[in-house]
């Protein structure tokens, strides 16, 4: 349940990248033919960005139960057997790392989407 969860989580996280970061970040170098292309090519980012409100929500919904469900996790112990051990381990560690980046992820397409336009247009 915890990684089919920290799936989705990283999975919405990269998804506001899509939907907000990514377009900002090509016209601001300059490269607004590429992300027009880009939009031509892969219209779902358009939908994405048109939706951006509900995919923040769930995205930030899905990341706060992610982290329930690792803190849960991090209260039972790993089992006797030591290659059990050893994977239960390595498998909390994994859980932990996509979690983080998945935080980032969307701590990036929400600073993109809502924080810095509200700062530079006021």
């Amino acid at each position: 349940m915890n990684r089919v969860l920290n799936f989705f989580s990283l999975f919405g996280s990269l998804s506001t990248l899509l939907c907000c970061a990514l377009p900002v970040t090509l016209v601001t170098l300059g490269m607004g033919a590429t992300f027009a292309s880009l939009t031509a090519t892969f219209p779902q980012i358009i939908w994405l960005t048109e939706r951006k409100e509900m995919l923040f929500v769930l995205t930030g919904l899905l990341l706060i139960l992610s982290y329930y469900l690792m803190k849960q996790a991090e209260k039972r112990s790993c089992p006797i057997d030591p290659v059990k051990r050893d994977t239960c381990q390595k498998s909390k560690g994994i859980s932990l790392y996509i979690f983080w980046i998945s935080v980032v992820a969307y701590i990036t397409g929400l600073a993109f989407s809502y924080i810095i336009p509200r700062i530079i247009y006021g």
